[in-house]
Parts: C-alpha cells; structure tokens; sequence
C-alpha cells in the first residue's frame, strides 16, 4: 500500500499475464520482474495487480514465485473482485445472479462454446465445465489449471445446476463465435452483465476469450475505485497490460503503457509501448518509473 516518505505517490496498476509473464511458458515470476515491482514500492508508490485471474490463480501463482507481500493490493477477474488494506480484505466483490448464471449458461452452448461458471472466493474460485469436447487451447487451460490447481469439477449438464452465486462465465473460442457470442449476450442481457474479450495467450493468440461478470466490472472501474480508496488522484496512476481487457484501465489512468507483444489495437491506445515480455519491457519501464526517469504527465 501507500508510503508515507512519498509525498506525491502514484498508484501503478500492473497486468500479469502477457506483460509480466510468459504464460505458454512460465508459472511463476522472474526475478527481473520481481526486482522491478518492488523498486516501484520502494520509491514510495502504491502497486496494484490487475488480472483476469481470480484469487485462487493469484495467490498460487505468487506463492510460486515465492513472492506474495501482504500489502499489496490486487485487482481480480478483470475488475469483478478488489482486494486491499492490511490485513488484506476484500473491498469489492460483484456476483453474477443465479438467473443470469443460467441465462449464460444457455446463450454460451446456443452459440456452440462450453460455458465455464467460476465459483466465488469462498468455493476457491471452482471451474464448473461439462464433459463436452473442447479445443486445443481450451483443453491446455484446463489441463494447466487442474495440474496447478485443481479446482475444476465437471458437471454432466450445467443447465440443471442450482445456482447460487458466481463470479464468471467464460469460454475460449475462435473469435468469430466468441464476438457472436458476446454480441447476442449484450442484445440479451444489457448493462447487467459486463462481457470482456481477449486474446487468449496460448497457442499464439488464435483463440479468444468471451468473459462475462456483473455489469459494473472492468478493469478501468476498479482502477477508479483502487485509486479513491488509497486517496491518491487518477490522473497520478499508471496503468500497464498487453490485451483487450486492459483498455478500460489505459482509458482510465493518467499514464499508460503497452506491450509491444499485444494486439496492435492495444498498443495504439497507449501512451507507451515498451519491449515485450522476452526483452524484459515491464520490468524495464518499472525501474524507470521507480527511478523518476519516465516522461510523465504533471
């Protein structure tokens, strides 16, 4: 969290996947990347994770890493969940509805995808899937996930679940059913649930995410609120990721930066695009920033 000795702190906001990790390759962080999200608390500033990723998937990929401070705040399944203070406690947690759960249920096997229902903190982030053929790149997720994790259950007929509460349905699909999909989600849906697309990381970036929440989570919302609860001004943060998902929160952030390794329409709507995750970009800019040596906004 916030440092005292700073008296002009910034809050910086980072990605995970994509910007900070390789993840057709890697499962934990480098100590390249480490070093430099530790030289930004040093200085004084106030950092963030910002990832799609639920709690389960954060907080085992940092106890990996062996890296896991207790002060640090973290920015949950693309805004859905916020967690801050020390001792860490969760600020914001927006629930999908048992209708809704059942309505995208319905709408994601009507487009021919297998629906995903993640379950909330409380069930350590539970996949529900069915035992239905999927791709490649689904079946590496998944595969990764129950190897890492465990947490995955499969379920021989979603449809018939008796909701109660979760926090995402999700899919990986080409990207033409997933922008069908989440086209016909809004139609039904509207502004009562959130559907966030990106590319997925596996398997060259072929396949696409189709992620749908609670109406009121993005990253860039949750930047918005982070940033309020920690008294520091919007226009004093930064914001850096590689994907589709993190574009409300460039859209948000005083200053943002991109990696080179992202989609181009990504990188056009950065301040700065930066090496990608091989050339050590993030952890780069990181000790730049740290050091005051980042052109920055006044």
């Amino acid at each position: 969290m916030r440092n005292m000795h700073n008296p002009d702190p910034w809050l910086v906001a980072v990605d995970i996947d994509g910007t900070l990790l390789n993840t057709e390759v890697d499962n934990r962080l480098a100590a390249r990347e480490i070093d430099a999200l530790e030289a930004v608390r040093s200085a004084g500033h106030t950092l963030a994770l910002c990832t799609g990723r639920n709690l389960n998937s954060t907080r085992h990929l940092l106890e990996q890493s062996a890296w896991y401070p207790d002060d640090l705040p973290l920015v949950l399944l693309n805004g859905a969940v916020i967690w801050g203070d020390v001792p860490r406690r969760r600020l914001v947690c927006n629930i999908l509805e048992a209708a809704d759960i059942s309505t995208l249920v319905s709408l994601f096997k009507h487009f021919e995808t297998v629906p995903m229902v993640y379950g909330t903190d409380e069930e350590d982030g539970l996949l529900r899937h069915e035992p239905r053929p999927v791709n490649e790149i689904m079946d590496r997720y998944l595969g990764n996930r129950r190897r890492e994790m465990g947490a995955v259950e499969v379920v021989a007929n979603l449809e018939d679940v008796s909701w109660g509460q979760a926090l995402e349905v999700g899919t990986i699909d080409t990207r033409e059913r997933v922008m069908a999909l989440s086209e016909a989600i809004g139609a039904r849906l509207g502004d009562r649930v959130k559907v966030i697309n990106t590319r997925s990381l596996l398997g060259g970036g072929v396949y696409y995410w189709a992620e749908a929440f609670h109406g009121g989570s993005d990253k860039g919302a949750a930047l918005k609120t982070l940033a309020a609860h920690c008294g520091i001004p919007l226009r004093r943060s930064l914001a850096m990721g590689d994907n589709f998902n993190d574009l409300d929160m460039f859209a948000a952030a005083g200053f943002s930066v991109a990696m080179a390794d992202g989609p181009a329409e990504v990188q056009e709507k950065a301040d700065l695009v930066v090496p990608g995750i091989a050339a050590g970009g993030a952890a780069q800019v990181l000790q730049d920033f740290a050091a005051g040596k980042l052109d920055l906004p006044s």
